[in-house]
């Protein structure tokens, strides 16, 4: 079954109501109140191509691309306006804590329509050293060690990781989760989250048709994507088979926090016997090291598996990624590796892919609510299916950031 307009008009209606902050990915400009209301303004200068993006129905592998003209392709310099986020919270009687985001995201949704992101009600037992807390509503899975910034962007870079990019891209669902933490005598932290929840019986479409890409969309419960060289789109909430999908993340660190280590599995336990139900499922490991304080070390991997019954389109998919940054009072520079495979487990349409990329990032803060950030990517990418041998050589970006 279909998520039906009426759903997604009571969401947007209680999206609208309530909600308050979630434990990480916050503004930090102001003391938390009973009731807020924060937002996030995004407007960059990018350049990129040849290829057009697969935002635009192109084979471009990052969010913006160039432009078709008579004799083929060509780069095209553009002002856009990335994001605009608006955050609504507060904390409801018996401390229930409350959020919700949605976002505008002009190149990325059809209709300029805004995105619902998360819509979620939280509650906690405990402190800081033990506790639990339990958490349901519209939300995406908890696993990426980049979306930690306002309104859940990359914190490091403008752009996040192949790896990461996919996870809020083709993910969202609606769902309830649970989490447990607990800190030794000696210092050590430990920490378990299990969830289940509706909606992404399509996960793992976008990346066998379209393949990897680099990119900083989040994808919400009503969000639709594009696909290359195709006037359809894929729906990233679709509930079809009316199986909840599963996942959980085991967490461990030492007492200063020097050191973290992330383990994760997520499966939509999809019934292929339904028409267009994907079944796909994925390990994670993912670490992060703080050796120094004005430096920060993250590696993360991802290992699975995406099938579906018809057209043949299953596939194993990898990536993996590296990334050390160094911060000293506003300023952070930041280079990433991304290495991203799809193998081919069926036959044609042929998925494979192989490429890497290296990112280089410089983030500038003015105060609390102005950033500067600069990017360049290098990618080599090669997909089978692609016409082009690498759609998007390279591509840079400026960005200017305000957070209210």
């Amino acid at each position: 079954m279909r998520m039906s307009h009426a759903i997604l008009g009571t969401a947007w209606i209680v999206a609208c109501c309530v909600f308050s902050p979630a434990a990480v990915a916050q503004y930090e400009v102001e003391e938390d109140r009973r009731i807020w209301l924060r937002a996030l303004l995004d407007v960059r200068l990018v350049r990129a191509g040849p290829a057009t993006s697969w935002t635009d129905t192109g084979y471009g592998k990052l969010r913006y691309g160039g432009k078709a003209t008579a004799s083929g392709f060509e780069r095209t310099t553009r002002l856009s306006l990335s994001q605009l986020a608006i955050e609504l919270g507060a904390t409801l009687p018996w401390n229930i804590r409350a959020q919700a985001q949605v976002s505008f995201e002009h190149d990325l949704a059809a209709n300029d329509e805004p995105w619902l992101i998360e819509a979620i009600l939280r509650k906690e037992w405990g402190d800081a050293k033990r506790g639990v807390g339990v958490q349901a509503g519209v939300m995406n899975v908890p696993f990426s060690l980049e979306h930690t910034g306002p309104a859940w962007s990359p914190e490091y870079t403008i752009t996040a990781s192949a790896l990461n990019s996919w996870l809020w891209e083709d993910t969202n669902l609606a769902g309830i989760e649970g989490e447990w933490w607990h800190v030794t005598g000696s210092g050590i932290r430990l920490g378990a989250l299990a969830g289940v929840g509706f909606g992404p019986d399509q996960f793992g479409r976008l990346l066998a048709l379209r393949g990897w890409a680099l990119g900083d969309g989040l994808s919400g419960v009503n969000s639709d994507l594009a696909l290359p060289n195709r006037t359809e789109r894929t729906e990233v909430y679709d509930e079809r088979d009316g199986r909840p999908s599963a996942y959980t993340r085991l967490t461990l660190s030492d007492a200063q926090e020097i050191a973290t280590l992330q383990v994760g599995y997520f499966n939509n336990r999809g019934d292929e016997t339904e028409p267009g139900v994907w079944r796909t499922h994925f390990s994670t490991v993912g670490l992060t090291l703080h050796p120094h304080p004005n430096i920060d070390v993250l590696a993360q991997y991802l290992d699975g598996v995406a099938r579906v019954a018809t057209p043949n389109n299953d596939s194993s998919l990898r990536a993996y990624y590296g990334l050390v940054s160094y911060h000293s009072q506003r300023q952070r520079v930041t280079v990433r590796y991304d290495d991203f495979r799809l193998h081919d487990l069926d036959g044609p349409p042929v998925t494979t892919e192989n490429g890497h990329a290296v990112t280089l990032a410089y983030q500038y803060q003015l105060g609390l609510r102005h950033r500067l950030a600069a990017e360049y990517i290098w990618m080599e990418s090669a997909r089978v299916a692609s016409p082009f041998s690498n759609p998007t050589p390279d591509g840079w970006q400026l960005s200017y950031r305000y957070r209210y």
